[in-house]
C-alpha cells in the first residue's frame, strides 16, 4: 500500500480483520519518507507485517524504475532502523516452508530446520539459516503467489520497463466481480499468449502478467464485494492474512500482509 495514503485506506483495511492503528500509521509514514528520500526510491510502499514472539517485523518495499524487477525489500521492528533484506535463495525458499516454528524477533537469530522428505544419513537433511533469511524467503514465497494488483495498475512500456500507471482509474463494477482482472505481480509464469486465447479485449501492455484465475486449484481466491459492491476484497487461501482491496471506478486499491508467514499447504484437499 502507497504510505502515503494509509489514513484514506485505513477505512478499507480496518474491516477487514487486520488493524491499522493511528499510531502505526503516523510511525510508518515518517519512517518511511526519511526511508524514501535516502534512497532516491520512486515509490515506497507498506507491505505488510510478521507475527515474532518478542516484537513484531514490519516490511516495506522500494521501488524505482522498473515497478516489478526494480524492488528493494526492508524490515524493521522499532521504525528508526530499517534493514535491506537480502535477495532469497530457492533452497532458503524451500526451507522457509518446512519451518513449522514462529518468528522470535531477532534477525541475527540461527533457525535448525529438519527436512523429513530426506533420509536420515543424508548430510542435507538437517540445515541452518538465518532468521533475516527466512524473512527475505518467506517474502519471495507470497509475492510470488499472493501479491496481486488489479488490471491495467502496471502497464509495460515500448522499452519492456514495468511502471506503475499514473492514468489508472479502476475497474468497472462488472469487471471487479471477474478473478482475471486481477494479476500477478511477478514476472509471467505462463506461456506469452494465455491471456491472448483467454481475454476477447486482450491489450498486451496490460496483460503480459498472469491472471489469477489460471492458479490451480480453482477456488484458492475468496473474492467478495462490500458497501453495496463499491469495494471488492481478495484473499488467498494459500496464505491466510493476506488481502487486496480495491474501489471500483477509482485508482485505489491496495495489497497487505499481516500474519505468521506461514502457508495453508492443506488448501487442495480442503476445495
Amino acid at each position: 500500500m502507497n504510505v502515503h495514503k494509509l489514513w484514506e485506506y485505513k477505512e478499507y483495511v480496518n474491516v477487514n480483520g487486520k488493524i491499522l492503528s493511528n499510531e502505526l500509521i503516523s510511525l510508518l509514514q515518517n519512517s518511511l519518507t526519511l526511508l524514501q528520500v535516502e534512497n532516491h526510491f520512486i515509490y515506497v510502499q507498506y507491505w505488510g507485517q510478521f507475527h515474532a514472539v518478542d516484537t513484531d517485523y514490519h516490511i516495506a518495499v522500494g521501488i524505482n524504475k522498473d515497478a516489478i524487477a526494480d524492488r528493494k525489500y526492508f524490515y524493521t521492528t522499532d521504525f528508526k532502523f530499517w534493514g535491506l533484506l537480502p535477495k532469497a535463495k530457492k533452497k532458503y525458499k524451500h526451507l522457509s516452508l518446512l519451518t513449522t516454528f514462529p518468528f522470535r524477533g531477532d534477525p541475527s537469530l540461527k533457525i535448525k530446520i529438519l527436512d523429513e522428505a530426506l533420509e536420515e544419513n543424508n548430510p542435507d537433511r538437517c540445515q541452518f539459516m538465518k532468521e533475516e533469511n527466512r524473512i527475505a524467503a518467506t517474502i519471495s514465497n507470497i509475492c510470488e503467489e499472493a501479491e496481486i494488483c488489479s488490471r491495467g495498475q502496471l502497464i509495460k512500456q515500448p522499452d519492456s520497463t514495468v511502471v506503475i500507471n499514473p492514468n489508472y482509474y479502476g475497474l468497472t463494477a462488472s469487471e471487479a466481480k471477474l478473478t482475471k482482472s486481477y494479476l500477478h505481480i511477478r514476472p509471467p509464469q505462463h506461456r506469452w499468449n494465455t491471456n491472448l486465447l483467454t481475454r476477447p479485449d486482450y491489450n498486451y501492455s496490460m496483460d503480459f502478467l498472469d491472471s489469477i484465475d489460471q492458479d490451480i486449484p480453482n477456488g484458492c481466491w475468496n473474492l467478495s464485494l462490500e458497501q453495496n459492491g463499491s469495494i471488492v476484497y481478495l484473499k488467498s487461501l494459500y496464505w491466510p492474512g493476506m488481502m487486496f482491496f480495491h474501489k471500483v471506478r477509482t485508482p485505489d486499491s491496495g495489497f497487505l500482509y499481516v500474519g505468521n508467514g506461514r502457508k495453508n499447504l492443506d488448501v487442495p484437499f480442503l476445495l
